[in-house]
């Protein structure tokens, strides 16, 4: 699951990146220290997550430390997912 949440959130920096759409690259230009900023962020989050899929395999961490610490990035995941997306609406206005 976490392998899905990183690969997704990765695919969607890069198509955001790579846009062809002038207005999208405007709004990334404007925001660039915004930008850099929750990719760095989730670039964080997804450490911690492998991190912790590390300590649960090594039993270091309880199965419900674990669950309540993922889930608490995989929202953190989230709501950094969410400012991107929401930047990305404003290149169809």
């Amino acid at each position: 699951m976490e392998t899905n949440q990183k690969k997704r959130l990765e695919e969607v920096l890069q198509d955001l990146e790579g846009s062809e759409s002038g207005n999208w690259k405007k709004i990334i230009e404007q925001n660039r220290e915004e930008f850099e900023k929750i990719k760095e962020e989730i670039k964080k989050n997804q450490k911690e997550l492998t991190k912790l899929v590390s300590k649960r395999n090594t039993l270091r961490i309880t199965n419900e430390e674990f669950e309540t610490q993922t889930a608490k990035i995989q929202q953190d995941l989230y709501d950094l997912e969410s400012k991107i997306l929401k930047l990305r609406l404003q290149s169809g206005k």
